[in-house]
């Protein structure tokens, strides 16, 4: 008995399957409400973050007495400089934050380094060096040793350093750009625990630019989508481009809204970047190697090609468990997809992630991520400051309240004729005379002078400064300080190893920061760089042949990129050139070799003027090999009609060279 087909399928159909893809097909400006919501929400779980990161910044460089506390007189909350001032005392502040911050920094500056690419296969790696070059010309086209110091500087501060890199239109030339994003204008994923942040599936920040600006970036060439955009933003006064607000002195930026640009010139444009998922296929390859995804649209595509290879490899004889076909799996597909979006949800421009690294363009590091939480470096030692503080303002408050230089007469004393204030006068005058009758029973003026209640304020002062030094990690030797009368210069310099020692997490880390965003620049060089250009460090000892990037040489290749220390510093090339002069000297290394490897200003120069001379050298060579003149003896010979004619003129001198010539 069959089945009837078109009864089963009547009676029992089958349930059609959802297709796997978070993204909502939408068309140009439609609104995409719930990813505008996913980004709110993981703005609003760092207001305690940026609140933290705000008061770090004002103990660091600003107001220490900026906390607010409870004034017992109005029950509202003021901050204690005002409850200070209102008790009549002065608020003094001795910032050692300040300080500690800069000589950590300095530290970091001192050790200046550079990224070094090392390619995967040894036996190519000039393609290693060519990279290297290449990365740091990026570091010199975007001064990244500045901004990572005022980056790192940020990382001390709030615990997050942030940068964004990105290949386009800038300064006149198309290029790989890095930019170090502030934290006030950042959030992400707040589920991560992964301390390398490899768990983050939500990443962005907020940018507020003009309008004009904003038009030319999502216009797309079309007057069309420019008058949308123009009508999303009809808020934004377009006629002024400067805010009337404080510069420089004012944070303007402290109560930032997600929402509300900073002023009314501004349009806010909401960047985000957020791991979608998607069913596709894996493929392999089997006849060319490669692995790709695909859609899962092509599977009839794929298997007609499988058909078609059979049939050709059939026919050439070969078994079919020998047949270079292509093999391919349904998966869930994660990857990044970014969305630019106005205030009220409107996409201006959105698409699956364009780089070659796959992931989003911004590279960031939390130090330290303990249990999804950070803490920052200056925060460690904020209580110490305040007490400091406190103890100064208590100590000029004693002093400031007992007697110094107080008079103490008797009314009896006061001679007919004077007041009080005529006495005190002629007190304090130099050589001052006070004639006066003395009676008996009446004590003589004396002045008072009362030295400071001694509280131990000058001991708990010290053991603060010292608890500072403590738990910062940095000791007066790495600060810079005078060491103390009688101490070994070996203890010192112990002293400034032992505080860089307690650093070294804290470099560590913001390394990890410098070679994620160094690996995501070496994906768009090897991504966008499609022409040759010429590469030139200065301070570079790189080799003639590694200074022209060839972006077929490098285009496929793999590379492992490590931060190390610089070798353009003048102490390195200081020691490498006398190294190799004595190399030299020793007639180890020859004088290419030397200008090859040294750093020496007239390198370039002196290598040209060398190998130009040895080929002036082979061609006379292989011109006396095969029998005809070397290039010095190409010269015009005279013929005899015209010697005839000059030599009546000519020097005797000048006769012997023509008739040589014409000899040979």
């Amino acid at each position: 008995m069959k089945a009837n087909l078109k009864m089963s399928a009547k009676l029992f159909p089958k349930q059609k399957r959802d297709k796997i893809d978070t993204v909502q097909s939408r068309t140009s400006f439609d609104r995409n409400e719930n990813v505008l919501m996913d980004a709110f929400l993981a703005w609003t779980g760092l207001d305690s973050f940026r609140r933290m990161c705000d008061r770090n910044e004002m103990y660091t460089f600003a107001d220490q007495w900026n906390d607010k506390v409870l004034d017992p007189r109005t029950c509202k909350y003021i901050t204690e400089r005002q409850h200070i001032l209102n008790q009549g005392n002065i608020p003094l502040q001795n910032n050692r934050l300040r300080g500690i911050v800069r000589s950590v920094s300095g530290v970091f500056q001192s050790t200046q380094t550079e990224p070094v690419c090392v390619s995967r296969d040894r036996d190519k790696q000039s393609k290693g060096e060519m990279m290297s070059a290449t990365i740091q010309y990026v570091y010199q086209l975007n001064k990244l040793w500045g901004l990572d110091a005022a980056c790192f500087t940020n990382f001390l501060v709030t615990g997050i350093g942030m940068f964004r890199s990105t290949f386009g239109w800038r300064k006149g030339k198309m290029d790989v750009w890095t930019d170090l994003i502030n934290h006030k204008r950042i959030f992400f994923d707040n589920h991560m625990e992964d301390p390398r942040h490899w768990d983050c599936h939500l990443i962005g920040e907020i940018h507020d630019v003009g309008l004009y600006d904003v038009m030319a970036q999502f216009a797309d060439g079309s007057p069309e989508k420019a008058e949308e955009i123009r009508r999303i933003y009809s808020s934004c006064d377009r006629d002024r481009t400067i805010a009337r607000v404080e510069n420089l002195v004012k944070d303007a930026r402290r109560f930032q809204n997600f929402f509300i640009p900073d002023d009314e010139t501004r349009c806010r444009v909401i960047e985000i970047w957020k791991q979608e998922s998607k069913e596709r296929l894996l493929v392999h390859d089997k006849l060319t190697g490669e692995f790709y995804k695909a859609e899962v649209e092509e599977q009839r595509h794929l298997n007609s090609e499988n058909e078609k290879r059979m049939a050709e490899q059939a026919a050439q004889g070969i078994e079919s468990e020998n047949m270079k076909l292509i093999d391919f799996q349904w998966f869930i597909d994660n990857y990044w997809y970014y969305y630019f979006m106005s205030p009220q949800g409107d996409i201006l421009k959105e698409g699956e992630t364009p780089f070659w690294h796959e992931s989003h363009p911004y590279s960031f590091k939390i130090y330290p991520f303990f249990n999804s939480k950070v803490y920052p470096f200056v925060g460690d030692f904020i209580d110490q400051q305040r007490y400091i503080n406190r103890l100064i303002t208590l100590q000029d408050f004693v002093t400031r309240s007992t007697a110094k230089g107080v008079l103490a007469i008797h009314q009896d004393s006061i001679p007919d004729g004077m007041t009080a204030k005529d006495f005190a006068d002629e007190w304090a005058v130099f050589n001052g005379v006070i004639v006066y009758k003395g009676k008996t029973g009446v004590p003589m003026p004396q002045q008072i002078v009362s030295n400071s209640a001694q509280l131990g304020l000058t001991d708990m002062l010290s053991i603060q400064l010292k608890l500072l030094e403590d738990i910062s990690g940095v000791q007066g030797a790495l600060q810079g300080q005078a060491p103390k009368s009688g101490t070994p210069a070996s203890l010192y310099m112990q002293q400034t190893q032992n505080s860089t020692t307690s650093l070294t997490e804290l470099f560590e880390a913001f390394r990890e920061l410098r070679e994620e965003r160094d690996n995501k620049n070496l994906k768009l060089i090897q991504q966008y760089y499609t022409e040759p250009r010429y590469i030139n460090i200065n301070g570079n000892n790189a080799r003639p042949e590694t200074m022209l990037y060839e972006p077929n040489t490098v285009r496929n290749s793999e590379f492992d990129l490590s931060i190390t220390e610089s070798t353009s510093t003048p102490a390195y090339r200081l020691v490498m050139n006398d190294f190799l002069m004595q190399l030299f000297s020793a007639q180890q290394i020859t004088l290419e070799e030397l200008l090859q490897n040294g750093a020496f200003p007239f390198s370039d120069k002196l290598l040209q003027a060398i190998n130009s001379r040895k080929q002036e050298a082979e061609a006379a060579q292989e011109a006396m090999m095969n029998g005809g003149q070397t290039p010095s003896m190409q010269q015009q010979l005279v013929p005899e009609d015209i010697q005839q004619q000059i030599t009546q003129n000519t020097n005797p001198l000048v006769q012997q060279m023509l008739a040589g010539n014409n000899v040979a």
